[in-house]
């Protein structure tokens, strides 16, 4: 399956760039995935190297390509210096966009408390509702991430659910819970 898009989208808010990863964005997202802060409340460690930043890289824009993942950089404007991402994909695939998507993002531990990841999910909220027509976004966040929960309730998700032992983290071996949180357009 192609992507509906001939081209990543760019989208920019007041301090930020929400757009596609290059290759020449690696040695930024494997020095903040680095940062063990950043990967303990998601599902694997990220890239272990620069060079495995680029195959990461190079992988999400072949799925993109495939309509099956996006995974938006988040850059500042000063500098476009990517400091985090947002990922989406449906709940099931191949990707209908129709389908309910799961959203998932990280920033770098320097940029927390500042309002940028509420300022990114608010535009790429914006864009599955308005670009994508979708009609529901899920987030899944460990009970102990007290900061995504606050920064998702801020933007409407209202919890559904615990799902007990629900994500894997591949580096440390272990199941984790989730809270489920959910927007409805």
């Amino acid at each position: 399956m192609t992507s509906q898009f001939k081209k990543f989208p760019s989208i920019e808010t007041e301090r930020l760039i929400l757009r596609e990863l290059t290759v020449e964005d690696a040695h930024n997202l494997y020095s903040y995935y680095s940062d063990r802060e950043i990967s303990k409340y998601l599902d694997w460690f990220g890239p272990q190297s620069e060079e495995q930043a680029i195959k990461m890289i190079r992988y999400w824009a072949k799925q993109y390509q495939e309509g099956t993942f996006m995974r938006f950089g988040i850059a500042l404007k000063t500098d476009n210096k990517i400091i985090g991402t947002i990922p989406i994909n449906p709940v099931r695939g191949p990707f209908e966009w129709k389908l309910p998507i799961v959203i998932g993002y990280e920033l770098s531990r320097v940029y927390w408390n500042q309002g940028l990841m509420t300022e990114a999910l608010k535009a790429v909220i914006t864009y599955v509702f308005e670009e994508l027509n979708n009609h529901r976004i899920i987030a899944e966040v460990f009970p102990e991430n007290q900061a995504s929960l606050k920064v998702l309730e801020k933007l409407g998700f209202q919890e559904e659910g615990l799902l007990k032992q629900h994500l894997y983290h591949e580096g440390t071996k272990t199941w984790h819970d989730v809270i489920t949180l959910a927007l409805l357009k």
